[in-house]
């Protein structure tokens, strides 16, 4: 048991496993296959891996496994192991049940891409900057999902984001990037088409119509004089005049009008003159 690793004699004795000989050796053995692959996107730390190396030759032998336990030592949620756990298990190639783009193209019903999308796969391989496994169920289904897109065939997003085992923030993320990856070499190749070749015979044809073709004249607008243009104004002048005239004589009262401000009295209803010092209450002149 010492030949093992430290880290991984100490993660199997918490976990229940360092007396199962076989378990320790084909973790060993996982741990020291995944040090040569890359897990892009992937920020596992070196006690993250030696768990679910232990969980998945735990899984190989039959051998009893707390995941609880596990998933409490790794330092990950139990969304994040579970899927850290699957991209591990594919990329050591434990999975028999792997996803293809035939098998994918079968279940969304979008067989016609399925040439598309493996020359998808092929190209973004050869333009990667790190190794990738292309079998991952997120190239997979991204590369199905692209060819679907620019040869506008529907298919359930849904049903891809699923098969993917990716969260939504993580597919647009990674549909971002192989959107302008697809764009630049497949869509935009696609949309740029040459334009048919004319022959000699349909060049001096087109030619001969636009010589023979005759050019149509444009009628330049006639200047009016000053003279008829002042006699035009003048003569819609009075006529406006005369309307108006004529609607104003419509309008006006028959009989006069009386003025409404009535004749002041002479003296005051309600005030008496004074004679004498004394203030009547009525007027002396009846």
């Amino acid at each position: 048991m010492s030949a093992y690793n430290k880290t991984l004699i100490l993660i199997a004795s918490k976990l229940g496993l360092n007396e199962e000989e076989k378990v320790l050796k084909k973790a060993a053995e996982l741990e020291r296959l995944l040090q040569t692959k890359s897990v892009a996107g992937s920020n596992l730390t070196d006690t993250s891996k030696f768990v679910i190396c232990l969980d998945l030759a735990a899984s190989v032998f039959g051998a009893e496994f707390d995941m609880k336990t596990a998933i409490k030592y790794s330092g990950l949620k139990p969304a994040t192991y579970t899927n850290s756990r699957k991209i591990l298990e594919n990329l050591l190639e434990l999975n028999s049940d792997r996803l293809t783009t035939s098998t994918l193209c079968l279940t969304v019903q979008c067989t016609g891409v399925q040439e598309l999308a493996d020359k998808i796969l092929e190209e973004y391989s050869k333009q990667a900057k790190m190794e990738l496994d292309l079998n991952l169920p997120q190239y997979v289904c991204m590369a199905v999902f692209q060819a679907c897109r620019i040869s506008k065939v529907k298919v359930a997003k849904t049903k891809l984001m699923e098969k993917s085992r990716l969260r939504p923030a993580q597919w647009s993320k990674l549909d971002a990037d192989w959107t302008r990856f697809v764009d630049e070499k497949f869509a935009v190749a696609k949309k740029r088409g040459r334009p048919p070749k004319t022959t000699p015979v349909e060049e001096n044809v087109q030619e001969s119509m636009e010589v023979d073709e005759p050019k149509r004249e444009i009628a330049e607008p006639q200047m009016e004089s000053y003279e008829e243009w002042k006699r035009r104004m003048l003569e819609k002048a009075y006529k406006e005049l005369a309307l108006l005239e004529q609607t104003i004589a419509d309008k006006a009262p028959s009989t006069p009008r009386r003025s409404p401000r009535k004749t002041p009295q002479k003296f005051s209803p309600y005030k008496s003159p004074k004679k004498n010092g004394v203030r009547l209450l009525f007027p002396l002149n009846l």
